[in-house]
C-alpha cells in the first residue's frame, strides 16, 4: 500500500472552477477567422490576378478600331525604319495616343517592334487592356504601368 503525505493547507485553499465557454463562443471565433481569412484571400487575388484593365464595351471597340485602322492603312501612320532594312508603322514602335493614354500593340506570331517585343520593358511593367482574337491572328493592346 502506498501512503502519500498531503498538506492540510492545500486542502483548505480549495479549487476554483475554470470558466467554461459555450460552443457558441467557439463558433463565433470560427466565423470571425473565416471572414478575416476570406477578406484577405479576396484582396490578394484581386491584386495578383488582375492583369487586364477593365474597359467599357465602347472603349474596347474604339481601341480595337484604332489599332485596326493603323494596320489596314486607313489611318495615316507613317512608316519608319525600325532596324536596318526593316520598315514598320511608327505606331508599332512608338505606340499611339488615344484619350490621353499611350497604347502599344503587337500581333502574336508576327515580328513586332513595340517596347515589350523589343525587350525594352518587362511583362511586369505593362497592363494588357485588350486581347482581340477576332482577327486572323491574336492582337494584344497594352499600356505601360504608371
Amino acid at each position: 500500500m502506498i501512503h502519500a503525505p498531503y498538506s492540510s493547507a492545500a486542502v483548505a485553499r480549495g479549487t476554483t472552477a475554470a470558466s467554461s465557454r459555450g460552443i457558441r463562443f467557439y463558433w463565433a471565433l470560427f466565423a470571425i477567422n473565416t471572414l478575416v481569412f476570406s477578406a484577405l484571400l479576396i484582396a490578394l487575388a484581386t491584386l495578383l490576378l488582375t492583369p487586364y484593365t477593365s474597359l467599357t464595351p465602347l472603349e474596347t471597340e474604339t481601341l480595337r478600331a484604332a489599332v485596326r485602322s493603323r494596320l489596314d492603312e486607313t489611318f495615316d501612320d507613317p512608316l519608319i525604319e525600325a532596324a536596318p532594312g526593316i520598315v514598320v508603322r511608327s505606331s508599332n514602335v512608338r505606340g499611339f495616343r488615344l484619350n490621353g493614354v499611350v497604347y502599344y500593340y503587337y500581333i502574336e506570331g508576327d515580328r513586332n517592334f513595340d517596347p515589350l517585343s523589343r525587350g525594352a520593358v518587362d511583362h511586369d511593367d505593362v497592363v494588357v487592356v485588350l486581347r482581340d482574337l477576332s482577327g486572323p491572328q491574336p492582337l494584344v493592346v497594352y499600356r505601360l504601368r504608371d
